[in-house]
């Protein structure tokens, strides 16, 4: 059975292929965002039953310029980052907080691994060359206290 979420996502995902370079174009790298995408989703699912939120999530597979399911590796970072909302839920503030956000989107960066918000949405930046999650101070962030951080 297929998910509306992920019938959105594999949407999402095509919609934005012709911006990337090459990311769909052998069984392989199809069939490893349609993986990349029910995993996303059973995240999801997760932090909304936790957290009582409508929230989505998407990979913007726009921020890659290429895309590999064998080589890329970027998938267990975003869904650490999607599934960290769910500590942030331990609070009433931050279940509030977490309640305001429409959706996440987990972009390829060369700039660092960490998060920031744009409007209602997470924006989870994944750098595979440096994969230590940074923060607004220096030093040691989870995705969760980099999450509390900015939201």
């Amino acid at each position: 059975v297929v998910s509306s979420f992920t019938v959105a996502l594999l949407t999402a995902f095509a919609g934005t292929a012709s911006m990337a370079a090459d990311v769909d174009k052998t069984v392989s790298q199809k069939d490893g965002c349609a993986s990349y995408a029910k995993q996303l989703g059973d995240k999801v699912a997760s932090v909304k039953q936790k957290c009582g939120s409508t929230l989505t999530a998407a990979y913007d597979k726009s921020s890659y310029t290429e895309f590999d399911p064998i080589k890329d590796r970027t998938q267990a970072a975003c869904q650490d980052g999607v599934d960290a909302l769910a500590a942030v839920c331990s609070s009433d503030a931050g279940k509030a907080t977490v309640k305001n956000l429409k959706s996440t989107s987990c972009r390829f960066s060369n700039n660092g691994t960490g998060v920031a918000a744009q409007g209602q949405t997470l924006l989870i930046n994944i750098d595979p060359a440096k994969s230590s999650i940074a923060g607004k101070q220096p030093g040691s962030y989870t995705w969760a206290s980099a999450i509390k951080e900015i939201l």
